[in-house]
């Protein structure tokens, strides 16, 4: 009897091994039985990198254990889904939920590489300010300048970021700073000279001034003894040097100026110039005919860039030329026609939109964002080879809102756009699987309220209104973490 036993019981793991040892290896595999269907399919996975990276991941409302989670890179993976459709959503401690509907596909990975979870409640700091009208933080984050908005009077501060200690740089009397948006204050490349747009006895002029007080604040109508001065730059490589179009009272036409703060000596460098952009070596600029050239920052090696016209109609003295490099750029006219020129697979010129208040090129060049007073779109200007999948030269429409767009920036990661509306800072993604998550980062007391973005930062400064006064605060996000931050 114990010999037949001991056969029965070989026999039997035996029998228990050879259906079990297929099952172990399709599962190895990948594949996973379909109680449904009654048969075994080729499993998923969904594949995640979120900010911050200490989450919690959940599937159909069931949360995932941490050694189910495959950690490469950052990002996390879950293996052995089977396919079908899911919802995942993401969570973290003090951050407001991240959730979608996703599909997962036999053999295939569902990525989510730019997961951005928004604070509930960002911390807030002030900086050391008052009666602020509009401020411009320094290249460096090192430095924040601003002007009160005093009635005929123009004063001019600038606060020490690290130490928050403020100081009177320019107190000028029958002056004001110029209303418009899209010119602001720009700081040199060292941190330490401004160019302010200004209006002064009717005329457009620019206040040249120190962070430091190195320098004596000047108009620069004063050195130059040019009249109607418009688009004053510093230069990307001399610090004392500024580039500015001049009209010429008898001709009526712009020239291309060059002018050294060491000397005060203005020289034309390119005539007949309708705008202008600057690179780090390259100034480039259209004329009439609305072809773009480009030349060194003296003036010197012209070389035509385009063939083609971006249009053949006049774009008006407040045209406004956005170059990313020789492949990409962008031209907008002064009533708000957007022309783009995208030298991709294809070379792609075209005017795609109306009523435009203003552009930006993600900083790698394959993105290019782009709004009116109530919508904000994205082109993509190379094609996308991950998930979500995009082609060259798409257009997508990121929101329509019935309330004015303000203060628009890409966040770091050019996945995600900040805008405010109705009192509110919102954080929206790019990614339209499912549906936009736009996130309400901060609700403001203030119906109209300047802002800036320190993208290498994270620092997104804006006025808050404190017992009448109008102050700069600023939030961090994404929010530092890890060894690195």
């Amino acid at each position: 009897m114990q010999k037949t036993y001991r056969r029965i019981f070989f026999w039997g793991i035996f029998i228990l091994f050879l259906i079990s040892t297929p099952l172990v290896i399709l599962h190895s595999k990948g594949y996973r039985f379909d109680r449904k269907r009654g048969i075994f399919v080729y499993s998923g996975s969904i594949t995640l990198k979120t900010i911050p990276t200490n989450v919690r991941i959940f599937i159909n409302n069931e949360e995932q254990s941490s050694k189910s989670l495959d950690i490469i890179n950052n990002s996390v993976t879950l293996n052995g889904i089977r396919p079908g459709t899911y919802r995942i959503r993401v969570a973290a401690d003090d951050y407001l939920d991240w959730e979608k509907q996703v599909e997962v596909h036999s053999g295939l990975s569902s990525e989510f590489w730019n997961v951005v979870l928004a604070p509930q409640n960002p911390e807030l700091k002030e900086i050391e300010s008052q009666k602020t009208a509009r401020f411009f933080p320094s290249p460096f984050g090192k430095k924040i300048a601003y002007f009160e908005d005093l009635e005929d009077k123009l004063s001019l501060w600038v606060t020490d970021f690290k130490t928050n200690q403020t100081e009177l740089i320019s107190s000028q009397d029958n002056a004001s700073a110029s209303k418009d948006r899209l010119e602001n204050l720009e700081w040199n490349f060292k941190e330490d000279l401004m160019l302010l747009p200004v209006v002064r006895n009717n005329q457009k002029d620019y206040l040249i001034a120190s962070g430091s007080q190195a320098l004596n604040p000047v108009y620069l109508s004063e050195i130059s003894r040019l009249k109607n001065i418009s688009r004053a730059r510093w230069s990307p490589q001399e610090k004392n040097t500024i580039y500015f179009l001049a009209g010429e009272s008898d001709w009526g036409r712009n020239n291309l100026y060059r002018i050294s703060l060491n000397d005060n000596v203005s020289q034309i460098i390119i005539p007949d110039v309708s705008t202008y952009d600057l690179s780090q070596n390259t100034i480039y600029y259209i004329q009439e005919n609305n072809i773009l050239f480009k030349s060194n920052l003296e003036g010197g090696n012209i070389s035509q860039v385009n063939d083609n016209q971006f249009t053949n109609q006049s774009v008006g003295n407040g045209a406004r030329l956005v170059v990313y490099d020789d492949d990409r750029q962008a031209l907008l006219s002064q009533t708000g026609s957007l022309f783009v020129h995208n030298n991709g697979n294809e070379n792609f010129f075209q005017k795609i939109a109306d009523g435009v208040e203003g552009v930006q090129f993600s900083d790698d060049g394959k993105k290019m964002l782009f709004w009116t007073s109530n919508e904000m779109l994205v082109m993509f200007l190379r094609k996308w080879e991950v998930q979500p999948y995009r082609g060259e030269n798409e257009i997508q429409n990121i929101i329509r809102i019935s309330s004015p767009l303000e203060n628009v920036f890409w966040l770091r990661d050019y996945e995600h756009v900040f805008f405010s509306t109705d009192k509110k800072i919102k954080l929206i993604e790019l990614d339209s699987r499912d549906r936009r998550i736009c996130f309400d980062v901060f609700g403001n007391n203030l119906d109209d309220f300047p802002a800036a973005y320190d993208a290498d930062n994270g620092y997104y400064f804006f006025l808050r209104d404190v017992d009448g006064e109008r102050k700069i605060f600023y939030f961090i996000l994404p929010e530092k973490t890890g060894i690195f931050g």
